[in-house]
């Protein structure tokens, strides 16, 4: 680093200028009257010296020419449009469903008939199935409050006589009737002779009856609307 100073002006001119260590400054010392100033090439500056830029048009210096604009290709044209002839589909060619189509139907079509017939099994009235009755037979019943309780049987030509009995009380009414649901029979309390023939209670319900073979219905149901339990025995059947 060159220290600060005055050195000799590298404007020249024979005079001195300030070096401040880093750059020259504006403050100078002109040359004493009548000396010959030294060419200003003949000044070298001092070491590290930064020095002023030539003035233009200086010898050795060249201008600088302005840069090339650059050219920009011209666009390739574009490709001519190319009319396409319309397509034709064959009047009367049938669509094709597909596979997986037809099957997604099959199974809804199969669920709406499983769940139809679920809904009939759930929803529709429960209807006894038929028993084949012979003598001496026994079954179990229970009446709900101001309801019944019934019995399809199928029985051969003949005496036909049903005995019905209550539990804890229960004074049952029995009835007979045909398939169509046409009354054949009504009994609520035995007569003494049957009680004689048959036993059980004054207030249980018997009925004895000659009948073509055929499908009938043994329906039960409580005095007054009460509700209980008891047994129904066929003694005799087609004698």
């Amino acid at each position: 680093m060159v220290e600060p100073d005055w050195y000799d002006d590298p404007d020249g001119g024979g005079g001195r200028r300030w070096w401040d260590g880093v750059r020259w400054s504006e403050h100078a010392i002109p040359p004493p009257p009548g000396a010959v100033p030294p060419p200003p090439a003949a000044i070298p500056p001092p070491p590290g010296a930064v020095l002023p830029p030539p003035p233009p048009g200086a010898p050795g210096v060249t201008a600088r020419q302005p840069a090339a604009a650059a050219t920009v290709p011209d666009a390739a044209p574009a490709a001519p449009m190319v009319a396409r002839p319309p397509s034709h589909t064959r009047r009367g060619a049938r669509r094709r469903v597909p596979l997986v189509g037809l099957l997604g139907l099959l199974g809804v079509g199969l669920l709406v008939a499983v769940g139809g017939i679920v809904i009939a099994l759930l929803g529709g009235e429960d209807e006894p199935g038929v028993d084949l009755i012979s003598s001496g037979e026994q079954r179990e019943y229970v009446v709900d409050e101001d309801g019944q309780w019934e019995l399809v049987i199928e029985v051969p030509e003949g005496l036909l006589v049903i005995d019905v009995r209550g539990e804890a009380g229960f004074d049952p009414v029995a009835a007979l009737t045909d398939d169509s649901g046409q009354e054949i029979d009504r009994n609520d309390d035995r007569s003494m002779e049957q009680l004689e023939q048959y036993g059980g209670g004054a207030f249980d319900s018997l009925i004895e009856r000659q009948v073509p073979a055929g499908t009938y219905r043994v329906v039960v149901t409580g005095f007054a609307g009460q509700g209980g339990s008891g047994q129904v025995s066929f003694p005799v059947v087609g004698g």
